[in-house]
């Protein structure tokens, strides 16, 4: 079976959709599918190589200003797919992937599947010009569409996609990768890290954008070191704003306030959060968070805003705590109560780790995606 996956960006970009996809796309070459991934080009990147064992095919045209950009890719993608003569096409994102994805199915019968990367995707693209004729249009052409949270599901039930084309198959972590460190671990840990010994460690990894609310985070963060002044918050995650008025620029003076180190990207996120012992995502919006259910695997208590798939299995108090999208309050008094006591963090962490080895392995993501194919694929 030769499955083609349509995606705008791949790596050596690299964000929670690019790890997913990667993890998925080995297992499934394990079982023996030839899984090809057409991409946007990116100046410096080689049109056409392997990454990981899987064929990454760029294509579209860089320098160009987004219109035409997005334009090129559309077009590119449609002759990638479509010369690979596919059994399965697979869509990450309602946006051009998915158009791209539904011309190419026309153009050669292959069964279709989307998945909507985050809530309020399809609400946005609503909100364009011949927005809900697109997402109309997308609704009669997709076979499956593959939802990774609730709410995911509620919002494209919302826009008049049948529920029998609805299949929820969440994004998984790698349990063998990402697990608890124990105590001797994560002193050694510690001390390769340059991390104090006895401190509470809260990590915040993530693209440093608008959505991940970093800012509100690092608002709380002085509060939080008031009441526990040995705190310590590690931001992991390149900044990659557009420029001094983007929303999502942080001032590097803020990255360097008493009780915050800047880490930049980093390799090595296993070691990192089994270091640690707190997880906070603030974002104001979310699909199924890569990173959240990696620091629950670890067995971090987690601080999760109360979007996506977090609100899925995290309840407050049991394995986690949820607060409100842009509350300060309630998110400096949630990291606050972790900071103060540790057996409290170490209870919600180890209940964590239990909720995402039971539901969320990535092994058996890619074993319901290959079925939700295979399927596919008897009944075209």
């Amino acid at each position: 079976m030769r499955v083609v996956m349509l995606i705008t960006s791949y790596h050596p970009i690299v964000g929670g959709a690019e790890k997913q996809l990667a993890q998925v796309a080995a297992l499934m070459r394990a079982e023996g599918v030839e899984v090809h991934i057409v991409t946007r080009i990116h100046r410096g990147l080689a049109a056409r190589e392997d990454v990981g064992g899987a064929p990454v095919h760029r294509v579209g045209a860089a320098g160009l200003p987004k219109p035409l950009a997005a334009a090129a890719f559309l077009a590119g993608a449609v002759r990638r797919a479509v010369a690979l003569k596919p059994d399965v096409l697979h869509c990450h994102s309602l946006w051009s992937p998915a158009v791209a994805g539904a011309l190419a199915r026309r153009l050669t019968g292959a069964p279709l599947v989307a998945k909507p990367m985050r809530g309020g995707e399809a609400t946005k693209i609503a909100g364009t010009p011949f927005g809900r004729t697109r997402l109309a249009w997308l609704t009669r052409a997709v076979d499956r569409f593959v939802v990774i949270s609730r709410e995911i599901d509620d919002e494209l039930a919302g826009f008049g996609a049948p529920e029998a084309r609805r299949v929820f198959i969440p994004n998984g972590v790698d349990l063998s990768r990402f697990e608890p460190a124990d105590p001797a671990e994560k002193a050694r840990l510690r001390a390769r890290l340059d991390l104090p010994a006895d401190a509470p460690v809260v990590v915040f990894a993530g693209r440093l954008t608008a959505q991940k609310r970093l800012p509100l985070l690092l608002d709380a963060w002085a509060d939080v070191r008031a009441a526990a002044p040995n705190a310590l918050l590690l931001v992991a995650g390149a900044d990659r704003s557009a420029g001094a008025d983007d929303p999502g620029r942080i001032d590097p003076a803020r990255l360097s306030a008493p009780g915050v180190r800047a880490l930049g990207h980093v390799e090595d996120m296993p070691a990192l959060l089994r270091a640690a012992d707190v997880f906070a995502l603030p974002s104001a919006s979310e699909g199924l968070s890569n990173a959240l259910l990696e620091a629950c695997a670890c067995g971090l208590a987690v601080v999760a805003s109360r979007v996506g798939g977090a609100t899925d299995f995290i309840e407050t108090g049991r394995n986690g705590m949820l607060v409100d999208v842009d509350d300060r309050a309630g998110l400096c008094d949630a990291l606050t109560a972790l900071c103060r006591d540790r057996d409290l963090r170490v209870r919600l962490g180890a209940a964590a780790r239990e909720t995402v080895a039971r539901t969320y392995d990535v092994r058996a993501t890619a074993t319901s995606l290959l079925a939700l194919y295979r399927s596919l694929r008897l009944a075209a």
